[in-house]
């Protein structure tokens, strides 16, 4: 799963930074899928290492990750890149997966321009304000870069984690 949520997470980016009509909402989707992909890493992380996973799979993703990062024996700093950005991701995806009514209020006058700039020109959630190039490619570089760092640290070989897609075998199925 980690493999085809980060080669999405990498289309969605490639694809927001065309800045086609709408792309504020591809920049939305980096960002939940930024998010989903790293809790889908510390899931396949958690279930290579800890015989136990099954039961922590209903902790918070901060909950599963200091857990792996206990059994690695790795410390991270999290005022500091890349394990600061989480913070603010998941601040963002909670946000958008369990939305609730905001009121913002706006008192300057809006001007005329693009239509994406217009959608823009008004006053922004929490969330919103992380829908921009720049956050969104750093989600993107500093789940990876967490992904890598963990992954390697637990001695296993990144071309594994990186592998796409799913793997599966054929045999033949005597007939009775």
């Amino acid at each position: 799963m980690f493999g085809e949520l980060s080669h999405a997470n990498y289309v969605l980016l490639c694809n927001a930074k065309k800045k086609n009509d709408g792309y504020f909402y591809e920049f939305m989707s980096c960002l939940v899928v930024s998010a989903f992909k790293h809790e889908a890493f510390i899931n396949h992380l958690g279930y290579a290492l800890l015989p136990n996973w099954h039961d922590l799979e209903r902790e918070s993703h901060a909950s599963k990750q200091s857990a792996i990062l206990m059994e690695l024996g790795v410390s991270c700093d999290n005022g500091r890149r890349p394990f600061q950005t989480l913070h603010k991701l998941f601040e963002a995806r909670n946000e958008l997966a369990h939305g609730k009514p905001q009121l913002l209020t706006h008192d300057s006058v809006v001007e005329t321009g693009a239509r994406e700039d217009m959608r823009r020109r008004k006053p922004l959630s929490k969330w919103e304000k992380h829908c921009t190039v720049e956050f969104a490619q750093r989600a993107y570089d500093d789940t990876e870069s967490i992904a890598d760092e963990l992954w390697t640290s637990a001695g296993f070989d990144l071309h594994d984690l990186r592998s796409r897609g799913h793997s599966y075998s054929m045999s033949e199925i005597p007939r009775v």
